[in-house]
């Protein structure tokens, strides 16, 4: 006998959840909460570009999301299956070793510094609706 046609939405790319999650803290997040994305893995960059992003001071392994309120808290966007970048050491073009940064270990770091009272990993605007409620975060409709 045949398995029964079952019909599954196709799993959302990061791109597209993180849209959602900006257009909703457009919409939701009340004053005087604001915030800002920190877009440094949202495009492919030639290496000539990137280069020049980190001259000018660039870091990787930031959360995609900042919320200022009281303190900064960082939400990592990711689809189902995503996990935190890990450190890893690459070569130049010039044969020199480059370490590049992983989430797994600048998290921690911006913790660490006190200015980041908390940075969590959502999938879904209602997973970043939910966490913000958790950090008494004041957004419209929840507060």
């Amino acid at each position: 006998m045949p398995r029964p046609f079952r019909l599954e939405a196709p799993e959302p790319y990061e791109l597209d959840i993180h849209e959602a999650c900006a257009s909703a803290l457009d919409k939701l997040l009340l004053l005087p909460a604001v915030w800002a994305c920190y877009p440094a893995g949202a495009n492919q960059l030639q290496p000539y570009q990137t280069a020049r992003l980190a001259r000018l001071g660039l870091k990787r392994g930031w959360p995609d999301i900042l919320v200022a309120y009281e303190k900064m808290y960082g939400i990592e966007v990711k689809r189902y299956g995503g996990q935190l970048s890990k450190t890893r050491t690459v070569r130049t073009r010039r044969g020199g070793l480059r370490v590049l940064d992983g989430q797994q270990d600048v998290f921690p770091k911006l913790i660490a510094s006190g200015a980041f009272a908390a940075i969590e990993t959502v999938r879904s605007v209602d997973e970043m609706l939910a966490q913000l409620r958790r950090w008494n975060i004041p957004v419209r409709g929840f507060m």
